[in-house]
């Protein structure tokens, strides 16, 4: 059964992630379009609010009601993280930091109801990056 202490370990996890949006802007930025720049910049910031936001609320009822996990969720946060950082095309960053942001907002606003559905959405969307990362590295070996 999750704690209400669980909230602030998934706001850690956000937090962790928008920074990651900040650094993959700021890695990218001389070859960023204006729209690309600012879809990453908003991603930062959304995220942090929401974050802030779990932090203040008790969502360990929300997250049993779910039944989502607070590790899964933490996990897949993680996941996206360093999707975010290291996947090679900037939409894909941006459609992960998007799919983070949709599974933050249902935490924050106790949608126990969309909670479910969007943690299986940021998990669809962390598939393609891996695979095209995986296949980038058996291209790398294979020469």
């Amino acid at each position: 059964m999750p704690e209400l202490t669980d909230g602030f370990e998934v706001a850690r996890e956000i937090t962790e992630a928008a920074k990651a949006v900040s650094d993959r802007m700021l890695a990218d930025y001389a070859a960023l379009t204006k729209d690309e720049e600012r879809a990453l910049d908003d991603l930062f910031w959304d995220l942090q609010s929401q974050a802030g936001r779990i932090r203040t609320l008790a969502v360990g009822a929300l997250l049993a009601e779910a039944e989502t996990s607070v590790e899964a969720i933490n996990r897949e946060t993680r996941r996206a993280r360093k999707a975010i950082k290291d996947i090679g095309k900037v939409r894909q960053a941006i459609a992960i930091g998007a799919a983070l942001l949709t599974v933050a907002s249902a935490i924050a606003t106790k949608n126990a109801a969309g909670l479910k559905p969007a943690f299986n959405t940021l998990k669809g969307v962390l598939k393609d990056p891996a695979k095209d990362l995986g296949k980038a590295v058996v291209k790398k070996v294979r020469g």
